[in-house]
């Protein structure tokens, strides 16, 4: 999906508006994904982030929100590799939008549809290092207290049902049975709230020299049970996934119960109940897939990737359907 913004517009407000405007000789669109844009503004050696401009899949946190999310995680001594926030912009007059800018972390990501080459040469012992830092990362944001930019924490049925609503817009009534069988169970409990990282897959990482550099996008997270977050990784350990990199058909990845056991000394936590938020990682990433889906039916994204979320949509149901049991 490619960003419709006049980049001239964008350079000449950025150049006057913004402190170090000045140092930016370019601006190169990075990525719009399914949501925000990500452009690199070359000579400041920066990141900008602003909403979509083409109708998004995800309606998730806005930019402010983010920004001050990296502001506080990066206010916490030696917890998670966070990029600095040079500058958060409410006022939407200077762009069209409001945005944040923040530094430009080293490295590289597995990204979700073609692993990158620095990753597939890598050696085994390499890979495991980079899947062992992931589970670790994500663990690690459960010793956190909540964070003021997420609010009032979210109980794990209350996330649940976020999503069962997301199906039922998509009009997905298999999904939506799938969500109910799910929430007639109790969600167990790991412990007091912490921050949730909400869309925790490898390639919301940064990796520089097979080290973890930065964890980014948290425009999904919230407040609330950091089972959950364990319960989405724990997807893509899976070896029959359709969405996402093939992790576990690469040698030296770590195993399943490996990633439980990182995640447990991580975060301090028992893991004990992690099937339930696993169905519901499964659910809410259908649930994406489902909405990706409909716009491309009724004809708002001709996104190529998108157009393949039907077969996408269908896998994930019946393997939320096989562990719900």
């Amino acid at each position: 999906m490619a960003a419709e913004r006049d980049i001239n517009v964008l350079l000449a407000g950025l150049r006057t508006g913004v402190p170090r405007g000045a140092e930016i000789t370019g601006i190169r669109p990075l990525t719009a994904g399914h949501s925000n844009e990500t452009y690199v503004l070359e000579g400041l050696d920066a990141i900008l982030r602003l909403p979509p401009s083409t109708p998004p899949v995800l309606q998730g946190h806005g930019v402010i929100t983010q920004g001050r999310v990296y502001q506080e995680l990066g206010a916490l001594p030696d917890v998670l590799p966070t990029p600095r926030i040079l500058h958060i912009e409410e006022d939407p007059g200077l762009l069209g939008d409001p945005f944040f800018i923040m530094e430009k972390v080293p490295g590289a990501a597995v990204t979700d549809y073609v692993l990158p080459e620095w990753f597939t040469e890598a050696t085994p012992d390499q890979r495991r290092s980079v899947s062992r830092q992931w589970v670790a990362a994500i663990g690690s944001i459960a010793t956190l207290q909540p964070l003021a930019s997420f609010g009032t924490p979210a109980t794990p049925e209350e996330d649940a049902r976020k999503w069962r609503s997301w199906a039922a817009n998509a009009d997905c009534p298999a999904l939506v049975a799938l969500y109910d069988r799910l929430l007639s169970r109790p969600a167990p409990r790991s412990g007091p709230a912490s921050p949730v990282h909400g869309d925790p897959k490898i390639a919301n990482l940064m990796w520089s020299d097979f080290r973890l550099s930065a964890v980014l996008d948290w425009e999904l997270g919230h407040n609330g049970e950091p089972l959950t977050d364990l319960g989405y990784v724990l997807y893509f350990f899976r070896p029959e996934i359709y969405f996402g990199v093939p992790l576990p058909s690469l040698s030296g990845i770590i195993s399943r119960d490996e990633a439980v056991k990182a995640w447990e000394a991580a975060s301090g936590r028992s893991a004990q109940g992690f099937e339930w938020y696993e169905a519901a990682a499964i659910g809410k990433i259908a649930a994406i897939v489902a909405r990706g889906f409909q716009m491309i039916v009724a004809g708002e994204s001709h996104d190529p990737k998108m157009a393949r979320w039907k077969e996408m949509l269908d896998s994930n149901i019946a393997l939320m359907d096989g562990v719900l049991g």
